[in-house]
């Protein structure tokens, strides 16, 4: 077995927000964020569906522990600057949850 790190960023949106949200994430914070990001292996997102309570996964796999730091970098960029800010008014405006965490394997 091969387990690698993972950033996994849990959140919620807000319902009136949800379509033009993920219409961002998607297109424009992760589409550009990819090819800038060698470190991440594989970006997936997935959505838990419970009636009208929705919470969004998206999972970063790392290339290996020694790369977190620098994987994790790539947030801080000087060229994503205007994402971050993006993402920080969008945490205000539709966003009702977010936790954020590097787990790395331990078994096997």
């Amino acid at each position: 077995m091969n387990a690698r790190p993972l950033l996994l960023v849990r959140l919620r949106v807000d319902p009136a927000q949800e379509e033009a949200f993920n219409r961002w994430y998607h297109h424009d914070y992760l589409d550009t964020l990819a090819p800038l990001a060698p470190l991440f292996t594989r970006i997936t997102r997935y959505v838990s569906r419970n009636g009208d309570d929705r919470v969004y996964l998206t999972v970063y796999e790392i290339r290996d522990e020694a790369s977190i730091e620098q994987a994790l970098a790539v947030f801080d960029r000087p060229d994503r600057q205007d994402h971050r800010r993006q993402w920080k008014a969008w945490e205000q405006r539709a966003v009702r949850e977010i936790d954020a965490r590097v787990y790395v394997p331990i078994y096997p």
